[in-house]
């Protein structure tokens, strides 16, 4: 029987797997569920078949071996490319890290635990399984006495508790990490990049959809301009979310939203927004920061600041709402890091951002009330 023929079942017993291709390094990726336009699909597609970007073609760096994955729907992409792709879909985190032997036999690894069915925390998390793969791919490392660069795909965990653990597990393991959102990644139009130093007197980002899911991602661009600021970042003082009608009265500056909404690419918004939310930020220096979360005003994020000498910047953070071609920005990220070993970015962007997501719910269901934040005291 041929190894193709074994990838039509369901659930693969754990075999090796054939040598990478032309040495390449190869990776394991886990995942909560593959159908299609999931984060499986727009980021493994690529790391399978190779990306466009900027008009340029560009073939796979690394050789994907391994699948884990916890959920089949009826709509299920898992089994048909790994079938095409010659990837074996192993019944376990560790053994799909360890290519069906005794010690972890790939150099790198992705998690995207992204969609999925899974139940809701009170606050409104879905509760994906992000920090239990975690502590699956960290315990082989440990196992086996050797740590490969790793993908956390968005925030880490859904309890700060776990993010903050996470977070201390990566810095004490060495793990050469890239993680988080892709909005800081993606295009801006205009191009907007803040000189390091930059003084900043209030910063602003739009989104759209839904609070815990898509705002996040507002939340991650919104930190990747402000830590930019003179000084570096110092941290989050307090966090509040507000909806309805008290969004508009909330202190935030008309000015920057007007700036932020002439800079929508996309079609399909109007210039109503009939249940806004948004989620409000005192860092510690002062500085003021607002997240609009205003479905039917925008389907793109947005970003606008006020500096110090009064001038006002603004951007669109692209994606590509259908295409997807964003997630091209992930798959390059990751072989990167992958063959050179680095991080790719501030670890504390994404332990920051997702503190700012889980106190912002946890504010919500405590009647909207500013919660001090002294968690979220971190340098960087």
């Amino acid at each position: 029987m041929t190894r193709r023929s074994l990838l039509l079942s369901p659930l693969l017993a754990a075999t090796p797997a054939a040598p990478a291709q032309a040495g390449r390094p190869r990776v394991a990726v886990i995942l909560n569920v593959y159908f299609p336009n999931s984060h499986a699909d727009v980021f493994v597609g690529r790391l399978l078949e190779g990306y466009r970007l900027n008009g340029v073609s560009h073939r796979p760096r690394l050789t994907t071996e391994a699948f884990y994955v916890d959920q089949f729907p009826v709509n299920d992409m898992a089994r048909e490319q790994a079938q095409e792709y010659g990837v074996t879909i192993y019944p376990d985190v560790s053994s799909a890290l360890r290519l069906g032997g005794s010690k972890l036999a790939v150099d790198g690894v992705a998690i995207v635990g992204e969609h999925g069915q899974y139940p809701r925390t009170r606050r409104g998390n879905v509760m994906y399984p992000r920090a239990r793969r975690f502590d699956e791919v960290t315990r082989v490392f440990a196992q086996d006495g050797r740590v490969v660069p790793l993908f956390h795909d968005k925030y880490f965990a859904y309890e700060w508790e776990d993010a903050r653990r996470m977070y201390d597990k990566i810095r004490q393991m060495g793990i050469p990490l890239f993680c988080g959102s892709s909005l800081p990644w993606t295009w801006r139009r205009p191009p907007l990049e803040f000189p390091r130093g930059i003084e900043l007197d209030e910063v602003m980002a739009v989104s759209f959809s839904d609070l815990e899911e898509h705002a996040y991602h507002a939340v991650e661009l919104l930190q990747a301009m402000a830590e930019r600021r003179k000084g570096g970042e110092t941290g989050i003082e307090s966090v509040r979310c507000v909806e309805g009608e008290a969004v508009w009265k909330m202190g935030w500056s008309r000015d920057l939203l007007n700036a932020a909404l002439a800079r929508r690419v996309n079609q399909g918004y109007g210039n109503e927004c009939k249940n806004p939310q948004a989620i409000q930020i005192r860092y510690r220096d002062g500085l003021k920061a607002s997240i609009l979360n205003l479905n039917g005003m925008t389907m793109d994020y947005l970003f606008a600041a006020r500096d110090k000498a009064g001038r006002i910047h603004s951007s669109c953070f692209y994606i590509q709402l259908y295409v997807h071609n964003h997630w091209s920005f992930m798959v390059r990220a990751f072989e990167d890091v992958v063959l050179t070993k680095k991080t790719a970015m501030p670890l504390e962007r994404t332990l920051l951002s997702t503190g700012i997501m889980l106190f912002g719910l946890e504010s919500r269901v405590q009647e909207h009330k500013w919660l001090d934040t002294p968690q979220l005291a971190i340098s960087y």
